[in-house]
């Protein structure tokens, strides 16, 4: 800036000296070259010279501008216009996008040294091989892609994702892992694993996860609730099955264990709550889940609860068909309480009750589990044809199920 102000102050002092001399009209210019010599005056000097510097400025320009017509020239003629080669490139990520892989690596890979910005072609275009089940492609194309700056993330992620869809996923975990180290909390990295985790049913290494996958807000609070609630299920299912091979007197204190290690939200959540039911219930300890279940449904209706209380082997039956009585005094028409109250009655041996609650449940929902009851109940019953009849409709509700 500073030399800028100076070179116009100098051009100016210099302009002003010209018009200075011209003004007096008192000079001329000699110029002598050995023998010969040339003389005029300041005028014709002045405008001399200035013709000199402005064919010295259009010689300048028609040089650059035939240096960069033939460069256009060169490019059009041997890779097409960038703008060409843009919207090729462009025409290749839709053709991606609607799974025409073929055309799609086509036009991404000879597109390369015409964008910006390449390394999306790479990754699209190594995603386009491993669709056309050419992994060697592939992998060909993302080790092009790790010479860009940048890329090792980017690249990390599609080769594990490419693993994950191949259904490899230790393979994915081995890259991601160091990627994880070296580059810690990348949500796109955390977000990858915790699925892996999940398909894998690896619920001890999602649990492990949990907290960073948190601090690195990978998920929506929503998402996080859900998941935790999910780790807490899994972790009941897996203390259940382990449980079973503990004394019948060993069992309840193990599970309530696990239960006071869940936090209070857990607690209160209907969906933990059934899974901690259902694992006194498999471990023999129906008694404290059916004091757990009513209390639960006393605070939130919760369907598959009222459906496992019709299944609790409790001693005092009369008690619980006295509380599913009071229940159906405010709900009279809910298909799963009066399936509920069907068994009770079945297993208080008053067929012809079980009957009429399972027939009334199904006029309400057509339900396999209570078309399978009635059939089960008819072939107790003696009645074999209806029994039979109900479970050619059970199969018919099978074949509807989603």
């Amino acid at each position: 800036m500073r030399r800028r102000l100076l070179k116009a102050i100098f051009f100016f002092l210099v302009v002003a000296l010209v018009i200075f001399l011209l003004v007096r009209g008192d000079g001329y210019m000699l110029i002598a070259y050995g023998t010969k010599t040339i003389e005029m005056t300041l005028w014709v000097a002045a405008i001399v010279i200035a013709m000199l510097l402005g064919g010295v400025w259009l010689l300048r320009q028609l040089m650059l501008g035939g240096v960069e017509m033939a460069r256009r020239f060169r490019e059009i003629f041997l890779f097409g216009s960038v703008e060409r080669a843009q919207k090729r490139a462009a025409n290749g990520m839709v053709d991606y996008l609607t799974g025409d892989w073929f055309e799609a690596r086509k036009k991404l890979m000879r597109t390369l040294d015409k964008v910006e910005y390449p390394l999306a072609n790479y990754i699209a275009a190594a995603r386009s091989s491993f669709e056309m089940g050419d992994e060697q492609e592939a992998e060909k194309i993302l080790e092009k892609a790790l010479t860009l700056s940048n890329s090792e993330l980017p690249v990390a992620l599609t080769r594990a994702r490419l693993h994950v869809q191949a259904e490899r996923y230790e393979d994915a975990i081995n890259i991601l892992k160091p990627i994880d180290i070296k580059m810690p909390r990348q949500p796109a990295v955390l977000d990858l694993m915790h699925h892996i985790y999940i398909a894998q049913k690896n619920w001890r290494a999602l649990e492990d996860l949990f907290p960073v996958m948190r601090k690195a807000k990978v998920l929506s609070n929503v998402e996080f609730d859900e998941l935790e609630v999910m780790l807490a299920c899994e972790k009941i299912h897996v203390q259940s099955a382990q449980t079973k091979a503990l004394l019948i007197a060993e069992r309840l204190p193990t599970l309530q264990k696990l239960w006071k290690s869940l936090s209070r939200s857990l607690q209160r959540n209907s969906r933990v709550i059934m899974a901690y039911a259902l694992a006194l219930s498999e471990n023999y300890q129906d008694q404290e889940a059916e004091v757990m279940v009513r209390k639960a449904l006393g605070n939130e209706w919760f369907d598959p609860l009222v459906s496992l209380y019709g299944r609790l082997q409790v001693k005092e039956i009369h008690a619980q068909i006295r509380t599913v009585e009071s229940w159906l005094k405010n709900k009279p028409q809910d298909a799963t309480l009066l399936l509920t109250m069907g068994r009770l009655m079945e297993r208080n041996q008053q067929w012809e009750l079980a009957r009429e609650y399972f027939q009334r449940s199904l006029n309400q929902k057509q339900q396999l589990e209570t078309v399978a009851e009635l059939a089960r109940l008819m072939t107790k019953l003696g009645d074999h044809k209806k029994s039979a009849e109900y479970y050619q409709q059970s199969l018919l509700l099978v074949g509807h199920q989603p």
